[in-house]
């Protein structure tokens, strides 16, 4: 399973979360709903690829991240192409990051900054997801960033019942993952988790002895969700220069897909018509080898906010950019399926 690199971004503080949910954890006797009230702990970014991530470019591996988000429910009625009113949650609190040592200098820095991450998911009955938006904020002086995700799951996908319990396994007093990086799940009061681990592909990280992540998650009873509006709906550029030209402002993204040859250029999709395109490249997407796309998934489970997942098939991948900003687009037959906006 492919994973983020440039958008580790969205994991790293997600870990925190990718794709959230009004779905909720249980008490084993009671089986009362609950939701995440507030995530708390810290990360350690002790490669370069999650220092990147976060567009620490100029600092040394080894950075702390200490991070304290509080959790709403949230619905929104602002989709004017959506057959249900797409319900999700909302996280915001404060990131602060320290032992930041330059690259040249060696001087110590500490950078203090807030995270708001929004997910949205259309439902078409309770067991069935349509589409989601995903919009994580990420404002670090000048380091500041935002990534916006667009899934159209065609055909809709299934929700499966008890993906926690499902993931994780019971060892004595804890729960320890199945597969993947090392996560230790134990319930440290009746409504509280702390949850220690590994980040995806680390090296020399057990969760025991070495570990990178170590976050505790607070539950309270679930609560009634308030209105949010949903912001810019993708839309089909269709007058653009025809021009192929190499794209850089999203990254590694495009190694998510199995990517063929270049293809003709295909019409871009993205949340704003800009004044001018920079660069634009289209690739063939092959299905051969089937492209998981699920970022931190096992963590987001652990933690008690549902992860979520897209499948590529057969299909074309356009990349755009326009002034320090790009966006992504995967369309079957000129449909869009997937998309990732940087600003």
């Amino acid at each position: 399973m492919r994973q983020y690199r440039s958008v580790e971004f969205l994991v790293v503080i997600l870990v925190i979360f990718s794709t959230l949910s009004l779905e909720y954890s249980h008490t084993s006797d009671e089986k009362i709903q609950l939701d995440v009230e507030k995530i708390s702990g810290v990360i350690n970014l002790d490669t370069r690829s999650s220092m990147d991530s976060l567009g620490l470019n100029d600092f040394q591996p080894g950075a702390v991240a200490e991070l304290e988000l509080y959790s709403t429910p949230v619905f929104t009625k602002g989709c004017s192409s959506c057959e249900s009113e797409p319900v999700g949650i909302t996280l915001t609190g404060n990131v602060n990051v320290s032992n930041l040592r330059t690259l040249e200098s060696g001087g110590m820095v500490r950078i203090e900054g807030k995270l708001n991450v929004t997910h949205l998911q259309e439902f078409k009955s309770s067991e069935f997801i349509v589409r989601e938006w995903l919009t994580v904020d990420w404002d670090l002086a000048e380091f500041s960033t935002q990534w916006d995700i667009f899934i159209h799951h065609s055909p809709a996908k299934w929700v499966l019942d008890e993906r926690y319990d499902a993931s994780l396994v019971d060892n004595e007093e804890v729960a320890l993952s199945r597969v993947g990086p090392v996560i230790i799940v134990e319930q440290l009061l009746e409504n509280s988790l702390n949850i220690r681990g590994c980040m995806p592909n680390s090296m020399n990280c057990d969760g025991y002895n070495r570990e990178e992540i170590n976050l505790t998650s607070t539950m309270v009873p679930a609560r009634d969700p308030i209105e949010i509006d949903i912001g810019n709906e993708w839309v089909k550029i269709e007058e653009f220069e025809s021009n192929q030209s190499l794209t850089e402002n999203l990254g590694e993204i495009r190694n998510l897909f199995d990517t063929q040859s270049d293809s003709e250029i295909d019409k871009p999709y993205c949340l704003e018509v800009p004044n001018q395109i920079d660069s634009l490249q289209s690739w063939e997407i092959s299905s051969d080898g089937k492209s998981s796309i699920s970022p931190m998934g096992l963590w987001l489970n652990a933690i008690g906010l549902p992860s979520s997942s897209f499948i590529s098939t057969d299909g074309v991948w356009t990349e755009m950019d326009y002034s320090e900003s790009g966006c992504g687009a995967f369309s079957v037959d000129g449909k869009l399926l997937f998309g990732v906006g940087k600003s």
